[in-house]
């Protein structure tokens, strides 16, 4: 049982938060139809589902957060939401917090839909009709006047007749697109840095945010150690220094080149730029220098930036109830007014004037249903009492998200064509199998897919410019109404289909139990292999039957897949490294993929995986690692975070690490063809052996030794070098300026013998610390196995010329 009441507790600590929360869990096993792994450990989903009963598993009752005296009033009154969830404490991922049981399904929180619209004053109402509008009905298959049996199975692959093995072998079309993503919250940190302002995931985690700029909302903290959103999974987790690229974004450019990446998508995180989040208020100059860096760094390495404009983190500015509503803005009436929409479009502007020049892919929204539904009290920021009513909430912020779009895409095409670029946005969907081949169960699992990926495509890529006619039938006058001009703006407001999707489940209907997105759809996971987030499980041929969804219902769009990724756990590099799932994950989507292009003719241009590296996930913080790089947080002392201090990312010290499946993809990228991820054909990323040997720096022309010392993970530099062997930040080949001569050359009084000890090298990473000759104490490189060459942060080179011997040296 899981039950929430919006009472505040006490600021600080990890087990207080604004609302106060508790949770009784009982662990349950799902029986499969089949091992989820192959005999070989290969990942594979070669099951049809199963029989509905389950297999009990062990019990364990486990309460949390805080339990007040309002909580347990909840119980009497029947305001409960279920909550179930694995032994591996495993809960919510950036997918759902899923509501899962064998016998039914529901999701959503319930404190107000209970209560219903006309339910403010106390009238009783039922559970369904709270839930449907006052304009809907329910027929024998909701959202379809003439019934169920019109509908078709949803095809390539018929009921029982999924692949069991997939084919590695074939050829992608010239110039198809591979590439990796990230998003600011996630990896910059540095979140009170150089007039950053703060942002609803920074209050929404329990960061000090007292005194930056746009934290003075009525929910927002005033003293520290700050309250913790109850939704907040890992308790003092934060995006304060993530994965420190505010201060690691050569290293992480060299970490690209050396993979031979050739498209990066990231995001620009509008709190950074425009502190407030309102344009009157100001620009952030050192915002925007630290975003050209990036882009002429990129462009400079060879790779094509994919900017999104949002990717989550408002301003917390825009954010203050009841004065300033965001995205969930309305009028008097309850209707969406769209206030926040100037504050986007002036926003966009911004950043059309200062990167259009060089960014030619632009994405307005990452997910808008994670960013709205799962917002709207299930786990993302903000998820505040205010607007965590899933009768209402969800929707007006969607209405009043797309006519942002449609408005930040108009100024596009009208103001900055003549840049050259293209513009669309990116909505997410796992797929739903229906469980049984009855009109009744694909009905289901059509309403499933239908009310989220279509409610915010339709109105984009339909027809009509209006949401789904189904879920309007369903929905009733909880979907508010576009005005002319709206449509207008809305039809064809993108340049390409951006798809993000992880898993599949199977669906099956269930009249009792409407679900918060009422779809009266039963969802469950059997026979298939789970991933560590709670939410995702692997099917690369549910892959292919989302990419026909889409191909159907919107006449085959040009596509572009902008996320897909696998989540496992890992404390160490160890352990990160040999991800042989998830380059199972990678080998059989990418295989149905290829079958989507050339046997169904998709129209799909681009795969982008995520992520580059291991990040902050959202609510599950450091807990959950979709990285195909291991990110080391170098955890230590955060005076900032809201507990748990002495845990948390530093500042200086991380490192990073490509995984084997930044390896396999790096294969599959560069020859633009699928590869075996069989262990016998994939032997994985290189080892630390290739740092033993005889290099010469192209830059300077000296010749350096390096040895690797044992297995200690250690190795020895020796050889001729100049006074300054790094490249000062701002020089170079990502920097304006010339370097300093003794940069240049490796001859006359120059030269300085030098040795450097206790270099440290893992699999195809290397860092040195320059400290004691005035240098950077974390300078980082990265093997490239194509060029047998290492390429560091500052963008110098070093090529491998022969194997390691001994060299007599005169230290002074």
């Amino acid at each position: 049982l899981h039950f929430r009441t919006s009472r505040a507790g006490p600021q600080g600590g990890c087990t207080h938060s604004r609302a106060a929360s508790m949770s009784v869990q009982l662990g349950y096993e799902i029986a499969a139809g089949a091992d989820p792994t192959r005999a070989s450990g290969e990942l594979s989903d070669e099951s049809a589902p199963p029989t509905p009963a389950g297999r009990l598993g062990s019990r364990r009752w486990a309460g949390r957060a805080c339990v007040g005296a309002a909580a347990l009033a909840l119980l009497a009154v029947g305001f409960v939401a279920l909550s179930w969830r694995s032994d591996r404490e495993i809960e919510s991922g950036s997918w759902e917090d899923a509501v899962e049981l064998e016998g039914g399904y529901l999701q959503g929180s319930f404190e107000k839909a209970l209560k219903g619209r006309a339910g403010k004053q106390g009238t009783k109402v039922s559970l369904a009709n709270s839930l449907l509008g006052k304009n809907s009905s329910l027929p024998d298959c909701p959202g379809y006047d003439t019934g169920c049996a019109g509908l078709k199975w949803p095809m390539p692959y018929k009921i029982g007749e999924y692949p069991k093995v997939y084919d590695y072998e074939g050829k992608f079309p010239k110039d198809f697109i591979w590439g990796m993503g990230t998003a600011a919250y996630q990896i910059e940190g540095a979140y009170r840095e150089d007039g950053r302002g703060a942002s609803i995931w920074d209050t929404f985690s329990g960061a000090d945010t007292v005194g930056m700029p746009g934290a003075a909302c009525s929910y927002c903290c005033k003293k520290p150690p700050c309250d913790i959103n109850a939704a907040m999974f890992d308790k003092g987790a934060t995006g304060n220094v993530a994965a420190d690229h505010y201060h690691m974004w050569e290293t992480d450019i060299a970490m690209m080149k050396s993979m031979g990446l050739k498209h990066y998508r990231f995001s620009i995180s509008w709190p950074r730029l425009i502190p407030t989040g309102k344009v009157k208020d100001g620009v952030n100059e050192k915002g925007k220098a630290f975003y050209n860096g990036l882009i002429d760094a990129l462009l400079e390495a060879g790779i094509t930036p994919y900017v999104t404009l949002y990717h989550w983190d408002l301003p917390q500015g825009l954010l203050d109830p009841p004065k300033v509503g965001g995205w969930w803005s309305r009028d008097s009436e309850g209707k969406p007014d769209g206030a926040i929409t100037q504050d986007f479009v002036d926003y966009g502007k911004v950043c059309f004037e200062a990167f259009g020049d060089r960014v030619k892919t632009w994405v307005t929204f990452n997910e808008p249903w994670t960013a709205l539904y799962l917002a709207s009290g299930w786990g993302k920021a903000p998820s505040i009492p205010e607007f965590s009513d899933m009768t209402t909430d969800p929707w007006i912020g969607g209405h009043n998200l797309l006519n942002a779009h449609a408005a930040v895409v108009d100024l596009y095409r009208q103001e900055f064509k003549y840049q050259g670029g293209q513009i669309g946005i990116t909505n997410n969907c796992d797929w739903r199998e229906p469980k049984t081949t009855s009109p009744e169960d694909i009905a289901a699992a059509e309403r499933s897919v239908l009310f989220q990926l279509g409610w915010m495509s339709d109105p984009i890529f339909g027809k009509e410019g209006d949401y789904p006619p189904e879920m309007r039938k369903v929905y009733g006058d909880r979907l508010p109404n576009f005005t002319h001009h709206q449509t207008k703006l809305l039809k064809g407001s993108a340049d390409f289909y951006g798809l993000n999707h992880y898993g599949t489940s199977w669906a099956a209907y269930d009249p009792t139990t409407p679900g918060a997105d009422l779809s009266y759809a039963n969802v469950t996971h059997e026979g298939l292999p789970e991933g560590m987030s709670i939410w995702l499980f692997g099917s690369g041929w549910g892959f292919r039957k989302m990419m026909n969804w889409v191909g159907r219902r919107y006449d085959n769009p040009l596509t572009l897949v902008t996320e897909g990724g696998w989540s496992l756990p890992a404390d160490t590099a160890a352990e990160a490294v040999s991800d042989h799932d998830r380059v199972m994950y990678y080998a059989n989507y990418t295989s149905e993929m290829l079958k989507a292009i050339h046997e169904d003719k998709l129209n799909i241009k681009g795969y982008f995986a995520w992520s580059l590296m291991d990040n902050y996930e959202w609510e599950r913080g450091y807990k959950e690692r979709f990285g195909t790089a291991y990110t080391d947080f170098d955890y230590g002392y955060d005076k900032f975070a809201p507990c748990n201090n002495d845990s948390q990312p530093t500042v200086g010290r991380q490192w990073r690490q490509r995984k084997d499946s930044s390896c396999w993809l790096e294969q599959v990228s560069t020859k633009n063809a699928l590869t075996s991820p069989s262990k016998s054909d994939f032997p994985g990323c290189v080892d630390s052996s290739v740092f033993d040997g005889l290099f010469n720096d192209t830059t300077s022309g000296c010749n350096r030794t390096m040895q690797l010392v044992g297995s200690s993970g250690k190795a020895d530099i020796l050889g001729s070098m100049p006074k300054m062997p790094w490249q000062p930040h701002g020089c170079g080949q990502y920097g304006k300026q010339a370097c300093p001569k003794a940069a240049d050359t490796c001859t006359g009084s120059d030269d300085d013998m030098m040795e450097i000890k206790g270099v440290r090298v893992s699999g195809g990473s290397i860092v040195v610390d320059y400290s004691k000759k005035g240098g950077p104490q974390n300078f980082g490189g990265f093997w490239n196995d194509a060029t047998k060459s290492i390429i560091w942060a500052d963008g110098n080179v070093w090529e491998k010329v022969g194997i390691y011997k001994k060299v007599n040296v005169k230290m002074e």
